[in-house]
């Protein structure tokens, strides 16, 4: 269970009571310490202030609608389902691309006695995630194609952040390096090729994932599937007829125009939808199977030997 210097290379223990990335940090072989912004340790700094693979402007959008918004919290339901199905007794726990913070609290929920972290390669949306959570997180600017760690977690999670990834099988890699041997990946992205829209482009995604797709390659980085699923089946349909409308009439829209149109639904519209995703949810936890719908997510977990 280590930290790998990001100037050198050099291994040094992680010390169970200690953070990932504590400021005192130094790496006794070459004496680099990472700077910090907004007082996070910055492993990527290059990266920070970029607009590589998110637009820096939906930080703050993002935090004005998570909290008021069906798919944010249906999305938290189904991370606490899976952490406390797949990786209940984990102690040490990296979400990566945590943006502002909100799934780091389903995590919380879940494993109040682990260790947990939260990355992102953009230090702006640290700042929104210490404000939800304090000193009770550590937050770290980092690259998820290259952690600095190697076997120091019991629990990866990227919650829509491969699609924002150009070398989507890097980064699995990567996570499968910073894994202990036995430890789980829990990950979600945006499900179906064809429903391919503004709100993609907007994002920055890279892409959109075939069903198994995802499961395919974390099978080739070297992770072992336990479970994939979709979610938001059951509000599918609305999301089709949204896709085909725009096709229909497309018209420009900004970022802060989408997310007023796609995120500020009616207080009643809000309750009928996270009312089909707890219904969805129900049908998750007795084994009916959910094989379309607008994200899935996988569970894959690195073996225990032989690696």
């Amino acid at each position: 269970m280590a930290r790998l210097c990001p100037a050198c290379g050099a291994a040094s223990t992680i010390q169970p009571q200690e953070d990932l990335w504590p400021s005192t940090w130094s790496c006794r072989a070459c004496g680099h310490a990472p700077p910090r912004r907004h007082g996070f340790p910055q492993l990527a700094a290059a990266l920070d202030e970029g607009n590589e693979g998110f637009d820096l402007e939906n930080f703050p959008l993002l935090v004005g609608v998570e909290e008021r918004n069906f798919w944010f919290e249906s999305r938290n339901e189904l991370i606490r389902w899976l952490v406390e199905r797949h990786a209940s007794q984990a102690r040490r726990v990296l979400e990566l691309g945590c943006g502002t913070g909100f799934a780091l609290t389903a995590l919380r929920q879940s494993l109040s006695a682990a260790r947990i972290a939260g990355s992102e390669l953009h230090s702006r949306g640290l700042v929104s995630a210490r404000q939800r959570h304090g000193g009770d997180v550590e937050l770290i600017q980092m690259d998820a194609r290259q952690c600095h760690l190697l076997e120091a977690l019991d629990l990866v999670c990227a919650f829509d952040v491969l699609e924002h990834i150009a070398d989507d099988a890097s980064a699995l890699v990567e996570i499968r390096r910073v894994l202990k041997p036995g430890a789980v990946l829990i990950a979600t992205v945006p499900q179906h090729r064809w429903m391919w829209s503004t709100a993609d482009d907007l994002a920055l995604h890279q892409r959109r994932y075939r069903r198994g797709e995802l499961a395919q390659k974390a099978r080739a980085a070297g992770l072992q599937p336990l479970y994939e699923s979709s979610f938001t089946t059951l509000s599918f349909p609305l999301m089709m007829a949204s896709r085909l409308v725009e096709r229909l009439r497309p018209q420009k829209q900004t970022l802060a125009e989408l997310t007023d149109s796609q995120f500020h639904i009616s207080r009643i519209g809000n309750g009928l939808l996270f009312g089909l995703a707890r219904l969805e949810h129900a049908l998750r936890r007795i084994g009916v199977p959910l094989p379309f719908g607008g994200s899935q997510v996988l569970v894959a977990q690195r073996p225990s030997s032989g690696t």
